[in-house]
């Protein structure tokens, strides 16, 4: 029903934004619904619940707590008085009395309920991803499935069938790891190591990094490697030429050619000899076929005798919140990628990782942008794509830093342990600070988006 409905020329764009925003929020809704739910729960007041920032678009009063609808929607907050009285009422906002905080347990139960939320909705996606989406949705591994002659992958030796393990020793399970590593690794003509499984043996090569992967940002990768199962076939066949005369079709799979395995393109686009046939087997529509054809001299072509077909490479390449099936297995592959980021930041193994792993962040533009194109490829994509926000959400947040929910946690524990308050005007101004830099960070993730969107349409 949904995709029917997005692939109608009238809805398409219109609807497209409209879920994007609506799913987007229902990320943001579930996690303060989680503070707000966990709050009142143990007694707390909550002054505002609110989705968005900035002015508020609409707003009502429902009982003690205004709910609103803010002009920004990336974003949101449950204005807590008895969180964190000082440190945070100039940004939440001032809604009433002044109240005593509330004991430290309550507020590390408030303050993890919100990435908790986010976690209970990622588990929700996970579980309907696993249970209903077609098993064509989900699936991925490291397998190599083409290696273009004389790249940099052949040269390197890896060659059709290789399963990829590792990347500079760091281990990759699906095709997207495999890239993200190699990008972490270094900019144009970096060397990488790379450890693969041949039949059952393990090998190791080095690759070098000459492929521009990106057309906005410098992130490069291996040049010549397609991700497998791959399949080799015919996407066009020129009309009145050997290949339609002899009923050879567009989207057949070659599997053997002259008897031999079809592994490489160059098995047919170099000449034979002149009136030398090819015989194809070919997989159409889950039958074999076996076609002989007898290459000519075709306008254009040369002087050299051609079948008249145009050669693709058909590749079903899952995304990379896409991969898994099983609910843990998506969940930990979502913890995975976060993580590997945040390692790449803070301890980067090396020289200009930390730069590189910046460089391919993008902020709420960027997210809304690619929430809007995952939900025109359709329902299962749009929920492991909302499945990936929400752990990404609970883990970031979960960071021991002033203004995310880990910093009250780690202030609560302070409390804990001293059976004592911290320094309120310590808090005040770490928040303060805390919260220029996050603002700080904002406007370089707005400035990064807009560049590439620029850079997208030029």
């Amino acid at each position: 029903m949904l995709d029917s409905i997005l692939t109608s020329p009238y809805f398409f764009w219109p609807v497209s934004i409209i879920l994007a925003v609506l799913l987007f929020s229902l990320a943001v809704f579930i996690h303060e619904f989680g503070h707000f739910l966990a709050a009142r729960l143990l007694g707390l007041k909550a002054d505002v619940f609110s989705i968005g920032f900035g002015p508020a678009l609409w707003k009502r009063q429902i009982g003690e707590t205004e709910v609103r609808f803010s002009a920004i929607p990336f974003g949101g907050y449950v204005s807590l008085p008895q969180l964190d009285p000082d440190g945070m009422k100039n940004i939440q906002g001032d809604h009433g009395e002044t109240l005593p905080p509330a004991a430290p347990w309550k507020r590390i139960i408030v303050a993890i309920a919100g990435p908790l939320g986010n976690i209970f909705l990622a588990l929700i996606c996970a579980a309907l991803i696993s249970w209903f989406a077609p098993q064509d949705a989900t699936g991925g591994s490291t397998e190599i499935g083409y290696v273009e002659v004389d790249s940099s992958g052949w040269n390197a030796g890896l060659r059709r069938g290789d399963k990829i393990l590792a990347v500079n020793d760091e281990p990759v399970t699906s095709w997207s790891g495999f890239m993200t590593e190699c990008f972490l690794s270094g900019g144009t003509n970096a060397v990488v190591r790379i450890t693969y499984q041949r039949d059952t043996t393990t090998q190791t090569t080095e690759a070098v990094l000459d492929k521009q992967i990106s057309e906005t940002d410098a992130i490069y990768g291996v040049s010549g490697l397609r991700p497998g199962p791959a399949f080799l076939g015919i996407s066009e066949v020129l009309p009145d030429s050997p290949a339609a005369r002899a009923g050879l079709e567009a989207g057949d799979i070659i599997t053997t050619v002259n008897g031999q395995p079809f592994d490489a393109f160059e098995q047919i686009t170099q000449a034979p000899n002149p009136g030398e046939s090819l015989t194809l087997e070919i997989l159409r529509n889950k039958s074999t076929l076996t076609i002989e054809v007898v290459p000519e001299v075709l306008p254009d072509s040369d002087g050299k005798p051609k079948m008249g077909v145009l050669l693709g490479i058909f590749v079903k390449n899952n995304l990379q919140w896409m991969t898994e099936r099983g609910i843990y297995a998506q969940l930990k592959g979502d913890v995975m990628g976060v993580t590997r980021v945040l390692r790449a930041l803070t301890a980067p193994k090396t020289e200009g990782e930390r730069g590189r792993a910046a460089k391919g962040l993008g902020g709420p533009l960027m997210i809304f942008t690619l929430f809007i194109q995952v939900i025109q490829t359709g329902l299962w994509v749009s929920l492991g794509f909302l499945r990936l926000i929400c752990m990404n959400l609970a883990i970031i947040n979960l960071l021991p830093l002033p203004v995310l929910d880990g910093g009250h946690v780690l202030f609560a524990t302070y409390a804990i342990i001293r059976r004592k308050e911290p320094s309120a005007t310590l808090i005040r101004w770490v928040t303060y600070a805390f919260s220029f830099l996050l603002i700080g960070m904002m406007i370089w993730f707005l400035f990064a988006d807009v560049r590439r969107f620029i850079l997208q349409l030029f």
